[in-house]
């Protein structure tokens, strides 16, 4: 539908103040100019979404992509709303039909979706390596998400903003090249549970909600939800890899068990043969009694194995996944260790979580 005769429903519909849309120096029909350009312009952009797609699906880390393309009238609402406020900071600005391509970066938006925080950082190095950035990349984070000197740290490659609605994203602008004209196209990097967050967000309150205050508490208590239902995935993700780790010592500290139990044996019936034969000195005697002593005291102490944490895990591991161990919780009871081996052996004891990166926490 054309705008051209539409002004006044335009203006009452996304809520346009007229007085600033003059005090801002729009002209309506420049504005149809634009509005027309980028109706012609669309083939173009959603041509250049497969590649892109394609591109950003392949990583191993990418768990779903989403792209749209602008609508014509948000762009339009869009450019007013960014001239009138552009205009109050600088009187010389203006946004043309020649010139809007550039001054509105999300004409072409592409969300990527993943399902663990710590997998950001590597689509992060994907998007890197395959585009130029338009500018610089933006973390927008919830306040508690990240102390001073990960922000330090990270600061050479990532703008940090601390977004007061609890908004989490990682955001790119890249340059895309199919036709003459370059494209400049928003990357948005979230997981999923924050993507639910967001569009629920974005159709309750936004553009004429914002300041709606009975609103934004109710969508914070969600925004708080979304980001625990993040660290429990991790949490989760974590218990399954530290289980795994757990079961394979196990098996490990069988065989060893296995092979000691095997040599006593051995030792005992030797020790048996040659005192029957009384053919064996007391100093050797005595030294074979020492190592028989030795090895009981080695597999005492791996029989003793306190393997409780692994029983407190039980309930995190379905009964499919048991059944691929070969093993399952209760029969990592019957092994008890002594608490300094397990210190040793438990990554969960000795502390022995992952480097923390980004978005790790």
């Amino acid at each position: 539908m054309s705008l051209e005769n539409e002004q006044q429903r335009f203006f009452k519909t996304y809520n346009i103040d007229e007085r600033e849309f003059q005090e801002a120096g729009l002209v309506w029909s420049e504005v149809i100019q634009i509005y027309e350009d980028f109706l012609n312009f669309i083939p173009t952009l959603k041509a250049a979404t497969s590649p892109l797609l394609s591109i950003l699906q392949s990583h191993p880390d990418v768990h779903s992509v989403r792209t749209r393309v602008k609508d014509p009238e948000h762009l339009v609402e869009k450019i007013i709303r960014k001239a009138i406020r552009k205009k109050k900071q600088n009187p010389e600005y203006n946004i043309t039909v020649g010139n809007y391509r550039t001054e509105v970066t999300d004409l072409l938006g592409i969300r990527v979706l993943h399902l663990y925080k710590d997998q950001a950082i590597h689509i992060d190095e994907k998007i890197r390596d395959t585009w130029n950035l338009h500018e610089r990349a933006k973390i927008y984070f919830r306040k508690g998400d990240y102390n001073d000197a990960e922000i330090i740290k990270y600061s050479e490659h990532f703008d940090f903003e601390e977004h007061p609605a609890g908004y989490r994203s990682w955001h790119y602008l890249i340059e895309s090249q199919i036709t003459k004209e370059m494209t400049i196209a928003e990357i948005q990097v979230r997981t999923i549970f924050e993507e639910g967050w967001s569009e629920v967000d974005h159709q309750l309150r936004y553009p004429y909600d914002l300041e709606n205050e009975l609103l934004t508490k109710q969508l914070m208590v969600l925004n708080r939800l979304a980001g625990n239902a993040d660290e429990m995935v991790n949490s989760i993700r974590e218990t399954k890899t530290n289980l795994h780790e757990l079961l394979e010592e196990r098996r490990k500290q069988e065989e060893i068990i296995h092979d000691l139990s095997k040599e006593l044996k051995d030792l005992k019936n030797e020790l048996e043969e040659v005192y029957h034969k009384k053919e064996i000195q007391d100093d050797d005697l005595n030294s074979l009694r020492k190592k028989i002593k030795s090895l009981e005291d080695s597999q005492k102490k791996l029989t003793y194995y306190d393997f409780s944490i692994a029983s407190r895990m039980d309930s995190t591991v379905p009964d499919t996944e048991k059944d691929n161990y070969g093993y399952t919780v209760k029969e990592i009871e019957a092994i008890q260790l002594t608490s300094d081996q397990l210190k040793l052996h438990n990554p969960l004891l000795r502390g022995l979580d992952a480097k923390k990166q980004l978005p790790g926490k």
